[in-house]
């Protein structure tokens, strides 16, 4: 993900964004249920997340359908960039 694309999904963080392919890393326990949330809760909680849950299959879906989804890579450098960003005004 280019710079121009970063710039491009952080001005859309208030858009509405939802959560999926979130695993729980214990055995028997239930994988976590994500409500929809702006899209850059969304990106801070899976970043804070990484090592609590199995993030592989990890996709935030925001925007219309032809938006592709953000996967793991996508987010861990949407996070190092703008950081806590994200949940400004």
């Amino acid at each position: 993900m280019d710079r121009p694309a970063m710039a491009t999904v952080f001005r859309m963080r208030h858009a509405p964004a939802s959560i999926s392919g979130v695993r729980s890393l214990g055995r028997g326990q239930a994988d976590p249920i994500f409500h929809s949330r702006p899209l850059g809760e969304a990106i801070r909680v899976i970043a804070q997340a990484d090592g609590q849950y199995d993030l592989i299959a990890v996709a935030i879906t925001y925007g219309d359908r032809s938006t592709p989804p953000l996967g793991g890579r996508e987010i861990r450098l949407l996070w190092a960039e703008y950081g806590q960003r994200w949940l400004e005004a």
